[in-house]
């Protein structure tokens, strides 16, 4: 017995509080009313049930027996909802692969027993945390995560619920990844449902996720992406960022940093929401944070999941590499990466590759940064080759490019052709812009010393150069920065955390507070004043005049009130607060302001469906064979002249079913072509000609032949929309009418 009790080791009795889980609890709760906003109170329930029960808690068993993790309850509860995914991702591939889709949840239970089977492996799963998060802290992280979700629900749900009721509120990218999903339910391998005879070479997990998550709790694809997938991927992306800012502030043995109360909260803020300072009235320059793209790019979402946890497993191989079975931990994550987000892996072999090159210039071992280098560069390897099928989706090597695509570089150019002298400015706001962002990052002292801190210098910055040197269509190029944003988020709070701990005084968070606000409010002061500049320059300086008056200001009430520390060191400090939370000022703004919602989210997108139309697709899945081919004359969201928009997704989306031709965006043949004449990919006709006017012909001029040449091509369902063309009234005699409703009518081949 006293063997084993050896072994097992002594029962933590922990240190947590009331308060600490009374903050836990406020944030479930707020999480709850902001799923039931938009989705059915049992859908809700089911899905709560399902990610808790489902996905993290046999991902806690894993997380704990094979890292042998428990720090606190933030980082279990995150990195076991992200290892859950992956385990769930794999499993359902693999059960998908022969047909065994609905019974992908049976992992769960086999996790689970392992779980308490054994007293070993008890005594080291359900154990308690080692140091509890202090309830200043806890509440600090439940209050900086419950504001980034709540400018998340404000800029996506409130804004595109209901899905598919109003043409005039929508945005295509959605419809397409339910395309994809509902093509992940059935398909192996996924297929572009809204084109038949096209491959599909994408970074399509995410939609393997969602399909084993509708398969599991039977939840419509609908309700899934649109209401409740998006919110638990978002809160544990930011309880990641926490866990990898106190990864470098509270050393495991030792006493946390002074500042680690408020920079790990900090850095969840300045990931979530800003990012980007924005001083000109009428233009964005560039939504770089996490909540820019987390719901309308689900995609991102789950990929930068899995770039912040393979960067927390990485810091800790890289600093110790004990135990050894962690790295079966980060194996596991980069397989699951390897298809959500083209991003991730390229810049964790970045990250790798820096503390490579720093060790063996400073002569220290490189054992650890050479296996992680090489397990990242061999899975994406693996990915070009077996996900994407050596598809670039357009991404070319085009230096500066970016600067060319983002708004900045219109607003200025002149004459025709490239303007080198409006690239060259819309290139230094940009990187100004960024940069202020995260200005922290200059003050982190002595980066090189620790691998931890060079893996995310190595990362952050291998982001931002993919960007800045490849094109790609609809500046995708810019998730690369956007992928390594938060590790820039984590590396400046870090850096401002040092600085501030130069003032040798425990109420350092209290300058950084005050900083903080006053660079909010300059920021908007500066933001007003700026309306009617049309040139760059003026508002840029209005800002940071407003920036260094708030470090000022707080630097000359810190030297009043007499406390520790230089008067340069406060107000550098007070600086780098006021400007990383300058740049959440039109995000903030956006939730109060039409005009300042616009610029910095858009206009709500258009092109969707009527209530009428979203019901008779709906008919269609619920009345057709899941192999049935359909054909529509929907194919554009916009026309004009001989120019068709054609990402049209919703069909396919709300069907589930295959059509033989609705748009043909976003296929690897669009990219292609776009790569090859430089068109734009979603503008570009129809590659074959022969079968859109097949297609047509059947709902333009019916008849016996054109019916029988759509028959010969395995049609059976013809999806004619009202909207979207003239229907010729004689189409009822070659067909049998099935479903009718005010904007569409179905109708099938005898």
């Amino acid at each position: 017995m006293w063997v084993k009790a050896r072994r097992r080791g002594p029962r933590e009795r922990g240190t947590g509080s009331i308060a600490g889980a009374a903050a836990a609890l406020s944030l479930l709760v707020f999480c709850l009313v902001l799923l039931t906003r938009h989705a059915p109170v049992f859908d809700v329930l089911k899905f709560t049930a399902f990610v808790a029960f489902g996905v993290t808690l046999p991902g806690l068993v894993l997380w704990r027996l094979i890292g042998n993790y428990r720090r606190n309850l933030p980082e279990d509860l995150a990195a076991s909802f992200a290892v859950g995914t992956a385990a769930q991702l794999i499993v359902y591939l693999a059960s998908a692969s022969v047909g065994l889709q609905r019974w992908s949840w049976v992992w769960v239970p086999v996790v689970l027993v392992i779980g308490v089977a054994d007293r070993d492996v008890r005594e080291r799963v359900w154990r308690r945390v080692e140091a509890p998060l202090a309830p200043l802290t806890a509440w600090l992280l439940a209050a900086a995560c419950g504001l980034v979700l709540f400018v998340m629900q404000r800029k996506g749900p409130d804004r595109f619920l209901p899905a598919y009721t109003d043409p005039n509120v929508s945005y295509s990218d959605m419809a397409f990844h339910q395309a994809l999903a509902a093509s992940a339910k059935a398909d192996v391998p996924i297929v572009p449902l809204w084109v038949a005879g096209e491959p599909m070479k994408y970074h399509t997990f995410f939609h393997q996720v969602s399909a084993a998550t509708s398969w599991g709790t039977g939840i419509d694809l609908t309700t899934l992406l649109y209401s409740l997938i998006w919110l638990p991927l978002a809160l544990a992306g930011f309880a990641l960022v926490f866990v990898l800012t106190q990864r470098f502030l509270v050393k495991p043995g030792g006493q946390p940093h002074p500042a680690a109360t408020w920079a790990g909260p900090l850095a969840v803020v300045v990931a979530g929401i800003g990012g980007t300072v924005q001083p000109l009235h009428d233009l964005a320059l560039g939504g770089i944070s996490m909540a820019s793209s987390a719901y309308l790019s689900p995609t991102q979402s789950l990929g930068m999941l899995y770039a912040l946890l393979i960067a927390v497993l990485a810091i800790d191989l890289l600093r110790n590499d004990r135990p050894r079975s962690r790295w079966v931990l980060l194996i596991l994550i980069g397989l699951a990466a390897s298809g959500s987000k083209a991003t991730v892996l390229p810049l964790a072999a970045c990250g790798f590759g820096l503390v490579f090159l720093v060790r063996l210039a400073t002569r220290r071992s490189t054992r650890t940064a050479v296996i992680g280098g090489l397990i990242a560069f061999l899975l994406f390897v693996g990915s070009v080759i077996a996900i994407f099928g050596g598809e670039s989706s357009g991404l070319q090597v085009k230096v500066a490019e970016l600067f060319v695509q983002l708004p900045p570089y219109a607003a200025i150019r002149h004459g025709v052709g490239i303007d080198r002298y409006a690239q060259l400015v819309s290139a230094a706001a940009t990187l100004l812009a960024w940069g202020l962002a995260v200005v922290g990052v200059v003050f982190v002292r002595r980066f090189w010393r620790d691998p931890g801190t060079v893996y995310l210098v190595g990362a952050g910055v291998g982001g931002l150069v993919a960007a800045v040197l490849t094109s790609q269509p609809g500046i995708s190029q810019v998730y690369f920065y956007r992928t390594a944003f938060p590790f820039l988020a984590v590396l400046s709070c870090i850096g401002l955390a040092q600085l501030a701990g130069k003032l040798g005084d425990r109420r350092t968070g209290v300058l950084v507070g005050v900083a903080a606000g006053l660079g909010f409010l300059g920021c908007v002061l500066a933001r007003a004043a700026a309306d009617g500049f049309d040139d760059v320059k003026g508002p840029f300086a209005l800002t940071l005049g407003a920036l260094a008056i708030a470090a000022v200001v707080v630097a000359a009430g810190w030297r009043i009130a007499r406390r520790s520390g230089t008067v340069v060191t406060a107000f550098l400090a007070a600086l780098v607060a006021a400007c990383m939370i300058g740049a959440t000022t039109l995000p903030l703004a956006g939730l109060v302001s039409e005009q300042a919602s616009q610029i910095m989210y858009g206009k709500v997108g258009f092109g969707g469906p009527t209530e009428a139309e979203a019901d008779a697709a709906r008919w269609l899945k619920e009345n057709s064979g899941a192999d049935d081919l359909v054909a529509t004359n929907a194919h554009c969201i916009i026309k004009r002249q001989d120019v068709c928009d054609s990402r049209h997704f919703w069909i396919a989306a709300l069907s589930e079913r295959q059509l033989l031709v609705e748009g043909w965006a976003y296929t690897n043949r669009a990219n292609r072509i776009s790569v090859t004449t430089g068109k734009n990919p979603s503008l570009l006709p129809y590659w074959r000609e022969d079968i859109l006017a097949a297609n047509d012909a059947a709902f333009l001029a019916p008849s016996d032949f054109a019916i029988e040449r759509l028959r010969r091509l395995g049609v059976r369902w013809l999806y004619a929309d009202h909207r979207a063309g003239e229907i010729a009234p004689t189409l009822k005699d070659y067909v049998r009418l099935r479903h009718a409703t005010l904007d569409a009518t179905i109708y099938e081949i005898r």
